[in-house]
C-alpha cells in the first residue's frame, strides 16, 4: 500500500507540475500577445504620425510652388489635404487612446495643423486675388513657425512612443527570461519527479512479481486441495453409485417378487376356476383372476426412474395390455392397439392406472363382441389441451346405450368408476363412430374417455 501511494503521489504532482506548465505558458502566451500588440499599435503610432507630417509638408510645398509659379497643379496636395487630413487626425486620436501624454500631444499639434491648413487656404486665396505679396508674406512670417512648431509636437509624440515601444521591449525581454527560469526549474522538477517515478514503478514490479509468486504457490496449494477433495468427492459418488444400483436392484427384485407372486395367485385362480363346475362362479373367478393378472404385471414392469419415484407410463401399460392379450382364449380375433405416450407419472399410481385400463379392456372385449366375431379395441393414452392426461378406450363393436350401461352395472364398471374417481374424473361413454356408420357397413362402436386431472405428469421424452 505505502509502494502504490508514493506511486499515486508521483503520478499526482507530475499531472501537477504538468498543469502548472500549462497555466504558465498560457499566461506567458497571453502576455506576449499582449506586447506584440502594443509593439504593433506603436508601430502604428509612428506610422500615423508620419502620415500626418508628410501631409502637412506635401501641403505647404505645394503652396510655396504655387506662388513661385502660379501653376495650379502644385495645388493637388492642398485639395487633398481636406478630406485626407480629418481621417488621418481621427486614425491617431483613436490609436492613442488611453495614453494621456499623447493625448497631451495631441491636442496641442492637432489645432497648430488646422491653423496652418487654415493659413494656407488664405494665402492661395491671396495669390489667386492678385495680392501675391500679401501671401508671401504670410508665408515668411507666419508659415514657417508653425510648421517648425508642428513638427517639434509631432517629434515629441514620436519620441514618447519610441520610449514606449523600448520600454515594452525591456518587458518582453524580462518576461522572457522569466519564463526561461520558470522552464529550468519545471525541467528540474519534472527530472526529480521522473526519478521517483521510476524508482516507485521499480518497487511496484517488484511488490507485482511477488504477489504474483505468492499466488502462485497459493494456486498450486489450492489445486492440491482441489484434487484431494475431487478424489474424495469421486469416491463418495462411486459409492452413492453402488448404493444407488443396490437399491434399485432390490426395488426391482421387490417389485418382480410382487409381480411373481400375484401370478402364482393368478395361477391358483386359475386352477380353482377349472374345478368349480358352476358357470357364474368360473366367470367370477375369471374376472378375479384377470384383475390380479393386471395388477401382477404393472408390478413387473416398475421400472423405477434416476428420482425411484417415477415410472414410464407407456411401459406399464403396454405390459398390462400384453398379458390381456396373451391370456385371450386361442383364435380370439380381437385385437389390441397401444398409443401411449411415454410420460412419466408417479409410481404410486401406476399400478390404480394399470387396473383402470385392464377394466375398460377387458369390458370392450367381454361386451362389445360376440363370441368368434373379430374387432379392435385401441388405447390412447397422451396430454389434452389443457396439459390434463386423458386416457380413451374406444372399440369397434355393437355399441352403447344407455340400457346397456344400466343393466350391466356390474363390479368391473364399479371399480373403473372408483379407480377413474381416485385421478378427480369419470368416464364419459360415446359411440365411436357417427350414426351413418350403419349405413356403410360397420358398427358404431363404443368410445370411454376418462380425464385425469390428478394425475401429475412429471415430464415428456
Amino acid at each position: 500500500m505505502r509502494r502504490n501511494r508514493a506511486l499515486v503521489a508521483t503520478i499526482a504532482l507530475s499531472f501537477l507540475l504538468l498543469l502548472c506548465s500549462a497555466g504558465l505558458t498560457f499566461h506567458v502566451a497571453r502576455q506576449g500577445a499582449q506586447a506584440d500588440a502594443l509593439v504593433e499599435r506603436t508601430s502604428a503610432v509612428q506610422q500615423a504620425l508620419n502620415a500626418t507630417l508628410l501631409t502637412i509638408g506635401g501641403t505647404e510645398s505645394g503652396l510655396r510652388g504655387f506662388l513661385l509659379t502660379g501653376d495650379e497643379s502644385f495645388l493637388k496636395p492642398h485639395a487633398e489635404v481636406r478630406e485626407v487630413l480629418p481621417k488621418q487626425l481621427a486614425e491617431l486620436r483613436a490609436l492613442i487612446q488611453g495614453n494621456p501624454e499623447q493625448i497631451a500631444n495631441f491636442e496641442a499639434f492637432a489645432p497648430l495643423i488646422q491653423q496652418r491648413v487654415a493659413d494656407i487656404e488664405a494665402a492661395v486665396n491671396a495669390q489667386r486675388a492678385g495680392r501675391r505679396d500679401e501671401a508671401i508674406a504670410a508665408l515668411h512670417h507666419t508659415g514657417l513657425p508653425q510648421l517648425n512648431a508642428i513638427r517639434s509636437r509631432i517629434e515629441a509624440a514620436s519620441a514618447l512612443e519610441l520610449s514606449l515601444l523600448a520600454e515594452r521591449q525591456r518587458e518582453a525581454a524580462r518576461l522572457r527570461e522569466r519564463f526561461s527560469n520558470a522552464v529550468v526549474v519545471m525541467l528540474l522538477a519534472s527530472g526529480v519527479l521522473t526519478l521517483f517515478a521510476l524508482i516507485s514503478v521499480r518497487r511496484y514490479l517488484t511488490a507485482v512479481h511477488e504477489s504474483r509468486l505468492r499466488l502462485a504457490s497459493h494456486n498450486v496449494e489450492l489445486e492440491q486441495r482441489v484434487k484431494a477433495r475431487t478424489e474424495e468427492l469421486a469416491k463418495a459418488a462411486e459409492e452413492a453409485h453402488r448404493e444407488r444400483a443396490r437399491a434399485e436392484s432390490l426395488l426391482t427384485d421387490v417389485n418382480h417378487r410382487v409381480g411373481n407372486n400375484l401370478a402364482l395367485v393368478s395361477s391358483f385362480l386359475t386352477m380353482q376356476q377349472r374345478a368349480v363346475k358352476n358357470p357364474d362362479a368360473a366367470r367370477a373367478l375369471s374376472a378375479a383372476r384377470m384383475r390380479v393378472q393386471a395388477i401382477a404385471s404393472a408390478h413387473r414392469k416398475l421400472r423405477l426412474g434416476a428420482d425411484f419415484a417415477t415410472v414410464k407410463v407407456n411401459e406399464v401399460l403396454g405390459a398390462v395390455l400384453e398379458d390381456i392379450n396373451a391370456g385371450l382364449p386361442p383364435g380370439d380375433s380381437i385385437r389390441i392397439q397401444c398409443q401411449v405416450e411415454p410420460l412419466e407419472i408417479n409410481a404410486r399410481d401406476a399400478v390404480s392406472l394399470g387396473v383402470l385400463t385392464s377394466e375398460l379392456v377387458m369390458n370392450a372385449i367381454k361386451h362389445a363382441f360376440a363370441p368368434g366375431e373379430t374387432g379392435e379395441v385401441n388405447v390412447v393414452l397422451a396430454p389434452g389441451s389443457d396439459s390434463v392426461a386423458v386416457l380413451e378406450v374406444s372399440d369397434d363393436g355393437v355399441g352403447w346405450h344407455e340400457q346397456h350401461s344400466q343393466a350391466a352395472g356390474g363390479l368391473g364398471t364399479k371399480i373403473i368408476d372408483m379407480v377413474a374417481r381416485q385421478f378427480g374424473g369419470r368416464p364419459e361413454r360415446s359411440a365411436r363412430f357417427h350414426q351413418g356408420a350403419a349405413a356403410q357397413g360397420r358398427r358404431p362402436g363404443t368410445r370411454i374417455r376418462v380425464n385425469l386431472p390428478k394425475l401429475q405428469i412429471m415430464s415428456t421424452t
